[in-house]
Order: C-alpha cells, then sequence, then structure tokens
C-alpha cells in the first residue's frame, strides 16, 4: 500500500465521519460555539457581576517557562498538566495541589473538560484530543478551574448556559483572556472537513469583555 492510497483511505474515513456527524449525529461539521453569538447584554451583565462580587483584580496569568517548555515536547505530559492546573488554580489562590487531574481522549464527544467537586473533593477531567494547542489546554483548564473559583464565591447565574458564558467571562476577568482568545479559535479536526472549538465565546467576545473591563 503506497502513501497515495493511505491518504485516498483517509479521505473516505473523513467524509464517512462528515456525513455521519452531518446526517446521523446531526451535528453541523463546525461546532454550533463557533457561530453561536453570545448577546453583548449577557456579556454586560456578566462583567458587572463580576466587579461587583469579585474580591480582587487579577494580573495577567503568565506559564511559568518550564511547565510550557515541557508541554511543548509533549503536550500529553501528565506530570506537568498538572503543575499547570496546580500554577492556574494558584493564581486563583486555590490550592490545586489537592483537585484530581484525570486525562483522557473520549471519542466522538465535543466536551473538552469537566469538574466535579463536593467541597471535600474535586475532580477536573480534561479531554484531551489530537489536534489541541497548548493555548487550548490552557484555557480549557483555566476555564474548568474558574468553575471552583465561582462556586466558592458564590457567582453564578441560574440558567446552565448563561451560567457557562459567565465562566468564560471570568476567565478573561481574572487574567487568562490571552490564553482563552488564542486557545478558542476554531481548529481543524483530526478528519478532512471537520473543525473543532472549544469553549461558549468566541475571540471576538474576549476582545469586547476586555475592553469592558478597561471601561471602553
Amino acid at each position: 500500500m503506497t502513501i497515495a492510497d493511505i491518504c485516498e483511505i483517509l479521505s473516505y474515513i473523513g467524509f464517512a465521519f462528515f456525513i455521519i456527524r452531518l446526517v446521523i449525529l446531526r451535528k453541523s461539521p463546525v461546532p454550533s460555539s463557533a457561530f453561536k453569538k453570545v448577546p453583548r447584554e449577557l456579556l454586560k451583565e456578566s462583567v458587572a457581576l463580576l466587579e461587583e462580587k469579585e474580591k480582587c483584580l487579577y494580573e495577567p496569568y503568565e506559564m511559568p517557562p518550564d511547565i510550557e517548555a515541557a508541554l511543548r515536547k509533549n503536550l500529553k505530559d501528565e506530570f506537568y498538566l498538572k503543575k499547570l492546573l496546580c500554577s492556574i488554580c494558584s493564581h486563583l489562590d486555590i490550592k490545586g495541589e489537592f483537585i484530581k487531574l484525570v486525562v483522557e481522549d473520549v471519542l466522538m464527544t465535543d466536551r473538552a473538560g469537566q469538574i466535579t467537586t463536593d467541597l471535600a473533593f474535586t475532580t477536573i477531567r480534561l479531554d484531551m484530543k489530537e489536534h489541541y494547542t497548548l493555548d487550548a489546554v490552557a484555557a480549557v483548564l483555566a476555564h474548568e478551574a474558574i468553575h471552583l473559583h465561582l462556586y466558592y464565591e458564590g457567582i453564578r447565574f441560574s440558567d446552565p448556559w448563561e451560567n457557562e458564558i459567565l465562566t468564560d467571562t471570568a476567565a478573561v476577568y481574572c487574567g487568562f483572556g490571552e490564553y482563552i482568545y488564542r486557545g478558542y479559535a476554531v481548529m481543524r479536526g483530526e478528519f478532512a472537513l471537520s473543525y473543532h472549538k472549544v469553549g461558549y465565546i468566541r475571540q471576538e467576545d474576549v476582545r469586547y469583555i476586555q475592553k469592558l473591563m478597561h471601561g471602553q
């Protein structure tokens, strides 16, 4: 079997995946979060709530150089992924050492991460995908850590989707804006005609939130 044969087989696989996703699973080849507009009023409400409830101002987060260097070599290094999570949590004054990080790849799911907590025990799951960049991983971990931060502070909206928008907004507000901006870009998927995006807001929303934060 030649390389050309392999490429042809992969193209058929990609097309089959496209059809399954579009026709059977009824999902767009481009995730809805890539083009779903978040109402500007909701972003304004989110920033206003954070300005009212947050107890301190946050400096922009910078990933430690040793963690960045290690993960650029091997993005699936669980030791350094946990160190990254701890670094993100430390920025939020949370003890990340007591959080269990589970790294897995669940096929055929749009989920990027998940957090479960009962105050006594917290688990964050990172669904690692082949197309993820380091910025995407940092954005996902920041989003999940922010869920915990907002939980501790009692900051939330009652509607689940609005609460996810609040969480992404808080990630920008708390200093992770540039990682969210880069990590939330639309990415090509593993197969032809497939695209992926993590997060609930778009890159333009990140810039809008940052303008609101600076009173613009």
